[in-house]
Formats: structure tokens, sequence, C-alpha cells
């Protein structure tokens, strides 16, 4: 049985290094409370009395969002030109301006509690903060939509395109709501929470689960469930493979590069437990589970799936009972068996074939055709 992947995205090796903050806007700076925010700096329309002039005020409304905040160079720009300011209160604030900007390049940024920059619960009730998926302290911002979501499984649900964790850079503290480079904890110095118990600088996965084992496996190049001493990685396969059953593992080139045969679902980055079928095929355990109570062969490459020598006993016994009418007895089949993957040829049925080599009735026909008497084959044979 192969491990299934956590957080599991396309084939990803992730650089551990990830890329500093993008500067923040100058009214993002963290005071750690969630969704408070600190008094901002905005340019406003002057009043009735003074049409036309732009001068400096304070907002302190909530719902002012951090990407209509005003450039640094713009607002220098509004001080420098503000001719009810002195040229000594001008320089003050400009200096002001610039030890703000400097700040928040130092400290991680705060943001507004927007959609998907909220906190989201695995367990609500219990306050366990994480997604569905995954328990964990933090949500990931895809680079494509720029928007934040818990797990790439959460964002691909709603979006048209696909996580893609290679590049993703940031995350977001669900604890106290600071945008930050992706790590382990939270660089708030007010925070420093643990994101996760299991953290992985390639994949940019966390999973806080207390008894799910982790690792992650350097050549399928994510990370995988169960424990990595457990696990042996077959290089023809090109995933991971329980040692429980390495002496009788049949190898097939990117088995696990493929869709689940019973639900479609791609396997090998599914966080679903997949395992390897007799013949070599993989599936997921749960959907061989569901599709073995109705079927016996494999639904790739048609082979038995289990011992069948008893149910073809059986179906034998049938056979003998039930004779063919008279004008079908000199019919034979041509057939293939699934699972000798032999040709031969057996008396027509209308229900099953025996296989002339390895005795199976799991065969298909390819044709029929009129069995030749003696004479005829003597007549064949001299010509």
């Amino acid at each position: 049985m192969s491990g299934g992947s956590d957080d599991d995205a396309a084939l990803e090796t992730g650089n551990d290094q990830p890329a500093p903050v993008s500067t923040p806007a100058l009214n993002s700076t963290p005071d750690g409370a969630v969704g408070a925010q600190e008094p901002s700096i905005l340019t406003n329309q002057g009043s009735d009395d003074a049409p036309n002039v732009q001068r400096l005020s304070i907002s302190t409304n909530k719902d002012s969002r951090t990407d209509q905040s005003v450039p640094l160079q713009q607002l220098i720009l509004d001080v420098t030109r503000n001719p009810k300011f002195s040229a000594e209160e001008k320089r003050a604030k400009v200096q002001q301006l610039y030890k703000k900007s400097i700040d928040n390049l130092i400290k991680p940024e705060k943001l507004e509690t927007e959609e998907g920059e909220q906190p989201s619960f695995h367990d609500e009730k219990n306050k366990i903060l994480g997604c569905k998926h995954y328990k964990r302290s933090c949500k990931v911002q895809c680079s494509e939509c720029q928007k934040f979501y818990t797990c790439r499984h959460c964002h691909n649900a709603a979006e048209s395109h696909q996580f893609n964790r290679e590049k993703t850079t940031s995350m977001l503290c669900m604890k106290c709501m600071t945008k930050q480079p992706v790590g382990p904890n939270c660089k708030n110095p007010e925070c420093g929470a643990r994101m996760a118990r299991y953290y992985c600088g390639h994949c940019r996965f966390f999973d806080d689960e207390k008894d799910r084992d982790i690792y992650h496996c350097i050549h399928c190049g994510i990370c995988r469930r169960g424990k990595q001493e457990d696990f042996f990685h077959c290089k023809q396969c090109g995933t991971c493979v329980n040692k429980d059953i390495q002496a009788e593992h049949k190898c097939f080139s990117g088995s696990m590069d493929s869709n689940c045969p019973a639900c479609g679902e791609y396997m090998f980055t599914s966080t679903k437990p997949v395992m390897f079928m007799p013949c070599g095929h993989c599936i997921h355990t749960k959907c061989y589970r569901k599709y073995i109570r109705h079927n016996y062969t494999c639904p790739i490459c048609r082979k038995s799936l289990l011992n069948m020598t008893a149910m073809f006993d059986r179906i034998q016994s049938v056979l003998n009972e039930h004779t063919m009418p008279p004008e079908f007895r000199d019919i034979v089949a041509k057939i293939l068996c699934n699972d000798c993957e032999q040709y031969s040829t057996a008396p027509f049925h209308f229900m099953y074939h025996k296989c002339g080599n390895c005795g199976s009735f799991n065969t298909q026909v390819l044709s029929k055709s009129k069995r030749e008497t003696e004479s005829q084959q003597a007549d064949a044979d001299d010509e």
C-alpha cells in the first residue's frame, strides 16, 4: 500500500527559502489585536472653505482597506505642497512618514479582516483552527489570485485555477492576523505561535494533527502519510510503497501517475490511501473495497484480483449441467485469457469459456466458427 500524499500538490520540491515580504502599506502595522487597525494617513479633498486644496488627516475608519492606502511618495508631495504647513512642520511630517514606512518594512504586515483573511476552523465548536481538510493556524496565499486559503484543496474548490505551492511565499497567521513569509512559526514578536506540529519547507505544508505521521520523500517531491521507515521508494513506479508488500510488488512505470480507475482522482498527490492490486495497478483503498464487492477483475487490465479457484470449480459444475442446444454444439470460440494473456479455443457457450492454458474462466471471446469435421480436416490436409 502506498501512503497518500499530504497537501499534497503537484510534484513540488519547493525552495526552502521563502521570498521577502512585499513592501507593506503605511497603515498596516501589527498591533496584536485580531481585526484591529491603527489610524491610517489618508489624503482627503479639502472642505468647501478651501476648494481643490489637499490636506493630511487621520482616518479612524475601520472599514478602510489596505489596498486603498496612498503611496509614500504621494503623501510626501501632499505635505510639501500644503500651504498651511510651515517649512519646519513639513520637515517634521516628512520625517514621520519615512520613519513609519521603515518601521513597516521591518515588522510583518498586518492585514484587514476581509473575505478569506479571517480565521477558519477545523472544529469551530472547540475553536480548533484550520479547515475541513487540516488542522493548522495559518492560511497560505495563492501566487496567482493573491487570495488566502487554509489549504490548496479549499482554494482549488473555489477557484478556476490550481494552487501552486512552489510559488507560495506568504502566509497569514490566524491567531494575530499577521501577513508574513511562510514558516513554521509566526514572526510577529507579539504572537510567535507555532503554525502546526508538522511543517515542510519544501511543500509549504502544515498539519497539526497529533496522531498523524508524515514524512517528506525527496524522490516523490511531496509529503506522504506514514512513517518513513515503513516505506521504500520504487524508482520504476515513481512512488513510495509499503515494505510489507515489497516481495510481491509488481512494478509498472508511472503507475501512480494516473487517475483512480474508480473515482477518477489523480492518485500521485491524493490525500487518500492508495493500494496496489495483485496485477500491479493502483487504486484508492476505499474505492477498492467498494469495487471488489461486485467485481473480481481489475478495472484496467481485467486480471483476476482474488483467488478464483473455488469460483471457477463452481462455474465448471454449472456448465456441465447446462449443455448447449444441438445447433450450437459444433461451434468453437477463439478466446483470450485475461489472466495468462494466452490465446486458445474452447467450445462455445452462452455463459463462460475456459482457457485451454491456465484453466481460468476470466476470458473474452474474439471470434466464433463452426468446428471442422474429421473429413473436412482430412480434405484440408490433402490440399
